[in-house]
């Protein structure tokens, strides 16, 4: 840029040859050049523009046309937001520093939002007149898209775990705040507010049994704790007494990219049901055991008393046996519903995604990147009849976006689908199902395929 400055036609321009410039002008230009930042010099009421090599990117396809010519001219796109700043600094003398500051700028042919962290700073003439504006600054634009898309991604993992049947939630540094907590959680502890609020403040009497030593000990050895039926006093409501259960739950540490433990994640069962069944259990047979012994005391009566107690026992292990078959079969579910949510994300055998709520994919599993060899980021951002899953089929690509249309409407659409696939043609078991969050609202759609071309001759 120095060499440009050099060979520009300054003896046609309004600021003249720069052997005639002002020293504060010179003295600008000098610090500009010499500086491996971005930056550039607005000179004159005009605002006559002259930048460094690190600044000429940022007018992109104007560069380097923009060299000398005025502010307005330049930046017609963005002036609206510029001009108001550039007139405070002239006018008032006190230098901006903007922060995250959106410009629409215009690139590539059209307007796209841009972001920047830049700087004004008057430029002073020897009569302490503001001559000009001296600018630093640099895009942040990735920056801002990253922590949103970043964002985005931790909103649908909230959902995801909101819905989870078992309780959950995540604790963060060694005070133990909350950061998440899912229904089952809220509902658990009487549905009081713990998100940016301290384990011991939410549930202060967690602090009295013990298990904020617990937490403290995992967070420091790094190592989980497991409890299988342990006994827990919670006040769920204010005014009410506390309420006695029976929990199984898991303090799993979480660690940062830099390998230390910076959170822990709690998962916890409710087992109170179960647990009183046991013992109920445990009593009705200490109490058969006393009937038989009084019975067999009772030598005259003894068939009679055989009898009875044949009838008794029988029925009374009937309702044994049937009352621990319901709760066995409760705990299968349970299990249940936790394998489908790990096999959810887990599996190899089912291609799977997400989508948003027009179609768009979000995400997608190895087992269904494998079957396009394919890179996530190849197809994310795509709406899903346009990726290569469906493009090599005739008529696929239409019936996919019917079938998300179906989905968006709130149904859960089956079908059995062929398709060519890089890795050769395949039959699959298709669905597409709606998610929703606590408001009923939808918040994405889950497409799922199982691959059932060996299942048929």
């Amino acid at each position: 840029m120095g060499a440009r400055i050099r060979a520009f036609a300054w003896s046609s321009h309004p600021l003249g040859p720069p052997a005639g410039w002002p020293a504060t002008l010179q003295m600008a230009i000098s610090l500009c050049l010499n500086s491996s930042f971005p930056t550039c010099v607005y000179w004159g009421p005009e605002c006559w523009l002259l930048y460094n090599d690190a600044w000429a990117p940022v007018p992109a396809d104007k560069h380097p046309g923009a060299l000398g010519r005025p502010a307005r001219e330049v930046w017609t796109d963005i002036w609206h937001v510029i001009e108001p700043q550039f007139a405070q600094v002239l006018t008032t003398g006190e230098g901006l520093a903007l922060w995250e500051q959106m410009l629409p700028m215009e690139r590539g042919g059209r307007v796209r939002e841009t972001w920047w962290n830049y700087s004004l700073t008057p430029i002073r003439a020897p009569d302490n007149t503001v001559a000009g504006i001296f600018n630093q600054g640099h895009e942040i634009t990735e920056l801002v898209r990253g922590r949103g898309r970043r964002l985005a991604e931790i909103d649908r993992w909230r959902d995801l775990f909101r819905q989870a049947p078992a309780a959950i939630a995540l604790l963060r540094g060694p005070e133990h705040v909350f950061e998440i907590a899912n229904d089952a959680y809220l509902s658990l502890i009487g549905q009081r507010e713990p998100v940016g609020r301290r384990v011991r403040d939410v549930v202060p009497e967690a602090e009295e049994q013990g298990f904020l030593a617990l937490l403290d000990g995992v967070y420091r050895s790094g190592e989980p704790y497991v409890a299988r039926g342990a006994a827990v006093q919670l006040q769920r409501q204010p005014d009410a007494a506390p309420e006695q259960f029976v929990l199984d739950f898991v303090y799993q540490p979480v660690r940062n990219a830099a390998g230390e433990v910076d959170g822990i994640f709690v998962q916890v069962t409710d087992v109170t049901d179960r647990s009183r069944a046991e013992a109920a259990l445990r009593v009705t047979n200490w109490q058969l055991g006393e009937e038989r012994a009084r019975l067999a005391a009772t030598v005259e009566a003894e068939q009679r008393a055989q009898q009875a107690l044949r009838r008794f026992t029988g029925t009374l292990e009937a309702q044994v046996r049937s009352r621990t078959a319901e709760l066995s079969r409760a705990l299968e579910a349970q299990s249940a519903v936790a394998d489908r949510l790990r096999a959810t994300f887990q599996t190899e055998l089912i291609y799977q995604g997400f989508m948003d709520t027009s179609g768009v994919l979000l995400d997608a599993n190895k087992a269904a990147l494998a079957g396009i060899r394919a890179q996530l980021h190849e197809v994310a951002g795509k709406p899903l009849w346009d990726t290569p899953w469906f493009a090599a089929t005739p008529g696929a690509g239409d019936a996919m976006r019917a079938a998300v249309k179906a989905a968006v409407a709130g149904q859960t659409v089956r079908r059995e689908v062929e398709l060519q696939l890089p890795i050769g043609p395949r039959r699959f078991d298709f669905t597409i199902r709606p998610v929703f969050n606590a408001r009923g609202e939808l918040v994405g759609l889950v497409p799922e395929g199982v691959d059932i071309t060996d299942t048929r001759p």
